[in-house]
């Protein structure tokens, strides 16, 4: 990787392309080189804008990174085999000026990191954060069923891991707004989040890895009935229990509020915006071992060129899967305490 200066205000303008068809130029942020973290503007032989963290190799966590219109997020080694690259590139050169102004956005929010961990931690958290803007769309505000599944998550973390793991654990066991597998892992311990209608008790699974147990010694799926309700004065909008959840854990753990506010505003929350106009009642709660037997598609199955696989579940056909929640608590207490 070959590096450059620069002398405009645009970090890519000075930046010489490399002449190899898989090389990069690229130039350390910032210039005098007292950032901890490896963060680099770059340009890649078809003249690519790029943002580049270069980390060790392994510190990289297994999640699914986003797939945004008009850019690529990706991973590659470095030359040395040493370290790796967690690479941001722009293929859509008309994008550039909003692609500046979020790589900005990427930079800021990783420099006061303490470790790498952390700092690709805040990289891909922002980079989640922006997922919704880079994607276009006329309406910022999260869909409606994209309401409910924050609903269903939240739910879990006020029911379920705060009272049990308390609230810094319950926080950093919320991985699934930076991408990965299972929307919550506590140790070996997995736990997806969904919601259904009271009326078709259906989930939806977007991803083979929701209910693949690999890498997990129990997983559970944890259903929260939500559905629309104009009018009911028991309703809530999804700012009513962001709000809840925040000022719980702010009460026992002002830090682990602060990485609640990050987590949540990777899922594309945003305070400002209003949904007073979208109330929703949440109703009753079931709990699932996914063991064997469910039914489920995991990559374990898959033939050769099977990807994207997106299915249902239908819960009535799930019924002896079904535990008690203290099943989830002594599980989760267990996990705590082997750690």
């Amino acid at each position: 990787m070959r590096t450059a200066t620069m002398t405009t205000d645009d970090p890519w303008t000075d930046i010489d392309p490399p002449t190899g068809d898989t090389a990069i130029s690229a130039r350390r942020i910032p210039e005098t080189g007292t950032h901890a973290w490896g963060l680099y503007w770059a340009l890649d032989s078809q003249r690519h804008c790029l943002l580049i963290l270069q980390h060790q190799s392994g510190h990289l966590p297994s999640r699914r990174l986003p797939r945004l219109r008009g850019l690529r997020v990706e991973t590659q080694p470095t030359e040395e085999q040493s370290g790796e690259r967690l690479i941001i590139r722009l293929t859509d050169g008309e994008q550039r000026e909003v692609f500046h102004r979020f790589c900005v956005d990427v930079v800021d929010a990783t420099r006061p990191s303490r470790t790498e961990e952390e700092a690709i931690e805040r990289f891909l958290v922002r980079t989640w954060r922006w997922h919704r803007l880079l994607r276009g769309g006329g309406d910022a505000r999260l869909s409606q069923e994209e309401q409910k599944g924050l609903i269903g998550e939240l739910c879990v973390l006020e029911r379920q891991l705060i009272p049990t793991i308390g609230p810094a654990e319950a926080v950093r066991a919320w991985t699934g707004p930076v991408g990965a597998p299972k929307d919550f892992q506590v140790g070996r311990i997995g736990i997806e989040a969904k919601t259904c209608s009271p009326h078709v008790p259906v989930v939806r699974i977007s991803s083979a890895e929701q209910l693949d147990t690999s890498g997990t010694a129990r997983l559970f799926l944890h259903v929260v009935e939500v559905s629309g309700a104009p009018g009911d004065s028991a309703s809530v909008t999804i700012t009513d229990v962001a709000s809840r959840v925040r000022g719980t854990i702010a009460s026992l753990d002002m830090s682990a509020a602060i990485q609640f506010e990050e987590r949540l505003s990777a899922t594309g929350f945003d305070w400002n915006d209003d949904y007073s106009d979208n109330p929703l009642l949440i109703g009753n709660v079931s709990l699932y071992e996914v063991l064997e037997g469910f039914p489920r598609i995991a990559p374990p199955m898959f033939r050769p060129g099977v990807e994207d696989v997106q299915y249902s579940v239908v819960l009535s056909r799930c019924e002896s899967f079904c535990v008690d929640m203290t099943v989830l608590a002594q599980a989760l207490s267990g996990e705590a305490d082997g750690c």
